[in-house]
């Protein structure tokens, strides 16, 4: 009688797969463990497994290309916007990227609420969605799925995504400089100078910021294309930058870690050493450092 109850809860409700998914052995493997799958357009994530839960599937290739994009933040805060539990899904070895850039922006993923599993190929993930939904099914076999909720729920919410998709704001950034500032409006006025003195912001991010929130619209045809990759199987040049907090300082460029924290150590009070490849400040120098 386990068997046939547990069975009955596999079946009701179906797991929605976007159909970019189609071409990869996931949703022949989920229906062959008794799950209804729908093919359909979903608006954020790749896998809608039951009431709030969805997942992102991210392969080898394309985790290294939307960490160096900063898309896979973009893509983390609409998919948590959408669902109750969010669910990263990395699938083998990042390629194209340094392990510490990759391991780096899982951490800030984790910081920020995401849920982060790994597999191992395309089956191990099969196995993995395969053993959430079942999971979710046993917590709730009523509840009806009907894919991702398509915009946040509160106006603050909204905002703490928009700044969010900035590439080095996390939403935990994001909700500080909206608690600081009090709005949008007044937060893009403060970018960049302003934004400088903000814990955490710095000479980087504030120019990110402020070319975000001021930068002139261009549109999708007329853009430049995504900056210029490194030939395949090569790593991406790494530099570490040291950011003094006086306006007229000149930044500091290293291509060891080692030697750039040592510089560290001499540096002015506030100035911060940044990982040129991801944009997260590293470490900021104190007075007893």
């Amino acid at each position: 009688m386990g068997d046939s109850s547990s069975a009955a809860a596999v079946v009701a409700g179906p797991v929605l797969v976007d159909h970019r998914e189609r071409n990869s052995v996931i949703p022949e493997a989920l229906a062959a463990a008794g799950l209804d799958v729908r093919l359909t357009d979903l608006p954020v994530g790749d896998y809608v497994l039951g009431a709030g839960l969805a997942v992102e599937r991210k392969g080898p290739a394309d985790l290294g290309a939307s960490i160096r994009d900063g898309r896979i933040f973009d893509q983390a805060v609409r998919l948590q916007s959408a669902s109750t539990q969010a669910v990263l899904l990395v699938e083998g070895e990042p390629q194209g990227i340094a392990e510490d850039a990759w391991r780096g922006a899982v951490c800030r993923l984790v910081e920020d609420g995401f849920t982060v599993l790994h597999s191992l190929d395309a089956d191990d993930s099969a196995a993995w969605i395969i053993r959430l939904a079942k999971r979710v099914r046993r917590a709730g076999p009523t509840t009806p799925t009907h894919g991702p909720r398509r915009s946040p729920r509160h106006p603050s919410a909204q905002a703490e995504a928009m700044l969010s998709v900035v590439p080095g704001i996390s939403t935990t950034m994001a909700r500080s400089l909206l608690a600081a500032y009090g709005t949008l409006a007044e937060v893009a006025a403060a970018a960049p100078e302003g934004l400088r003195r903000h814990p955490g912001i710095g000479r980087v991010r504030a120019a990110r910021l402020a070319e975000a929130l001021h930068g002139d619209y261009v549109a999708p045809l007329e853009r430049d294309p995504r900056p210029t990759r490194p030939a395949r199987g090569a790593r991406p040049p790494r530099r570490w930058i040291l950011a003094d907090p006086s306006p007229r300082a000149e930044l500091q460029s290293f291509d060891r870690r080692a030697i750039a924290v040592r510089a560290l150590h001499s540096a002015a009070e506030g100035t911060q050493l940044i990982d040129g490849l991801t944009g997260e400040v590293v470490a900021t120098a104190s007075a007893g450092l």
